[in-house]
């Protein structure tokens, strides 16, 4: 099986790829992470001698190659995965058979041996999001039923669980559950009435989720076998060793760690997670600078055995 990764990203969410290309090197992947991004590449891409203007591509020692793609879209990126997984297939990677998507405010925990057990040639791999149940008579799916029936899309199989979208891996085999993904997507965009935010309304709006609503609703009208994991698998609850997913806000990169902390809020285990990669082999900071940034996390961390909320 031939294996090619992607995630997208913008602004300083740049910390982001860095820790996240780190976790790989760290597990022993070797291969290609297509990046694809939006307005100006930091320093630490551009600077590089290892960085090839005429390629667009960054060499990280001996087994990673950053491969940045420009994108030139006006929608949030979190509608964007479908069409550059479809992208990365058709363009970028043809010989790839599978390709997986990782929101850049993932890194890996595992080696990735280990990880590569989860990806088949006739499964979609997915990991279950904070709030996992979503019975099949759900209000949500319900109301989401109602809405795609006009469009002639109608779930063909029962689901009693929901996905997060920061993680995917789809084969070859299955390209057009990602054409199916991608017209949801323009359907919730229409929606939704904009492209430019991550949620939409409030939990109760019919798609508040975006992206992650029409993928879990699409996998109800495919019959693409699953290989999933629990929430665990991504930190999102103890127990887990396989990705940690610093999902929320602030990211770890914001820093605010010790403010946090007095409001009851310590360093979560995804953002302890991050710093474990966020400068090695990569540089994305300044030693000193990345120095102060430890120590604040770790004494939030004290504060956080005393004080945080109920």
């Amino acid at each position: 099986m031939t294996i090619t990764l992607c995630t997208l990203f913008e602004g300083n969410y740049h910390y982001g790829v860095a820790a996240l290309s780190n976790s790989l090197i760290a597990g022993g992947f070797v291969g290609d992470l297509w990046v694809g991004y939006r307005g100006a590449l930091p320093s630490w891409i551009v600077d590089s001698r290892d960085f090839d203007r005429a390629t667009a591509t960054l060499q990280v020692g001996s087994a990673l190659r950053l491969r940045m793609v420009e994108i030139q879209t006006p929608m949030h990126f979190t509608y964007y995965k479908p069409t550059f997984l479809r992208e990365v297939f058709e363009r970028h990677a043809p010989e790839a058979t599978l390709v997986a998507y990782i929101d850049p405010d993932i890194v890996f925990k595992c080696d990735w041996a280990s990880f590569t057990a989860w990806f088949t040639e006739d499964a979609i791999s997915l990991i279950e999001d904070v709030n996992p149940n979503l019975p099949e008579r759900h209000p949500k799916r319900l109301q989401w039923a109602r809405f795609f029936a006009p469009h002639g899309i109608e779930p063909q199989r029962r689901l009693e669980r929901y996905y997060n979208a920061g993680y995917i891996a789809v084969p070859r085999a299955h390209l057009a559950f990602l054409d199916l993904w991608i017209q949801l997507c323009d359907l919730v965009m229409h929606q939704n009435q904009g492209v430019k935010h991550l949620k939409a309304g409030e939990a109760t709006s019919l798609f508040h989720s975006t992206d992650q609503d029409a993928l879990n609703f699409a996998l109800t009208v495919s019959d693409v076998p699953l290989n999933t994991a629990g929430p665990e698998a991504m930190d999102i609850v103890p127990g887990g060793y396989y990705l940690s997913h610093a999902i929320g806000w602030p990211k770890p990169w914001h820093g605010r760690h010790i403010r946090q902390a007095l409001r009851g809020m310590p360093p979560t285990p995804a953002s302890k997670a991050y710093y474990d990669f966020a400068n090695h082999p990569i540089k994305a900071y300044d030693t000193t600078a990345f120095a102060r940034r430890v120590l604040a996390r770790k004494l939030a961390s004290a504060i956080g055995r005393f004080y945080r909320r109920t």
